[in-house]
């Protein structure tokens, strides 16, 4: 098994193995990086995690600072046990932040829950590859990429979104609800909209 392998195999183990207590709270793995020096050896590894489980009062948690120290310990300690004291590589383990690409369904579904609890509406903003952006309500994922051997990754979204136009008889621009199915791999990312309002 090569170094990167065993990495991913550790993370998540740890992570989201059989058993393991941070699967049982709802915490999972967004993303995993590994980052090799000149001689091609791994030399620094970046976590990131997210969590779709709740709290002792019922309401949806996040990852925390406390979180993210302790599975760095934990992740640490199991890959010096299986790669020997010469393991030395940086590990970051950190939280999926605001403005952070959604990558995986579990993600778009705890956006959807938490709508749901605001009683708001599931928003995001589209950035398209060709430069063109988008802000809308989440409908539904189409469809899910399975060519990294996971099920967990849309290949699509469906969205409404308002846009002004100017319909025919009309002098004045009228807002029109449209709906867009958006293939994700034609765009550089979607994220939760953010209303500092």
């Amino acid at each position: 098994m090569d170094t990167k392998e065993l990495v991913r195999e550790v993370v998540f183990g740890v992570v989201e193995g059989e058993g393991a207590s941070w699967a049982e709270r709802g915490f999972f793995v967004v993303d995993l990086a590994c980052r090799e020096n000149s001689a091609g050896e791994i030399d620094e590894i970046t976590v990131t995690m997210d969590c779709d489980g709740m709290d002792g009062e019922g309401r949806m948690r996040g990852v925390g600072i406390d979180d993210c120290a302790a599975l760095s310990r934990e992740i640490s300690e199991r890959l010096e046990a299986e790669y020997g004291e010469e393991w030395d590589a940086q590990l970051t383990v950190m939280s999926a932040g605001l403005g952070q690409p959604l990558r995986l369904g579990r993600q778009y579904q705890k956006l959807m829950r938490r709508a749901l609890e605001r009683d708001v509406l599931p928003r995001v903003d589209v950035l398209f590859r060709d430069g063109r952006k988008l802000t809308g309500v989440v409908l539904c994922g189409i469809g899910y990429d399975t060519s990294d051997g996971g099920t967990d990754t849309p290949s699509a979204i469906e969205v409404a979104y308002t846009v002004k136009e100017l319909l025919p008889g009309k002098k004045r621009k009228t807002d029109v609800e449209r709906r867009e199915r958006i293939v994700l791999a034609d765009t550089k990312g979607v994220s939760e909209y953010i209303d500092f309002k």
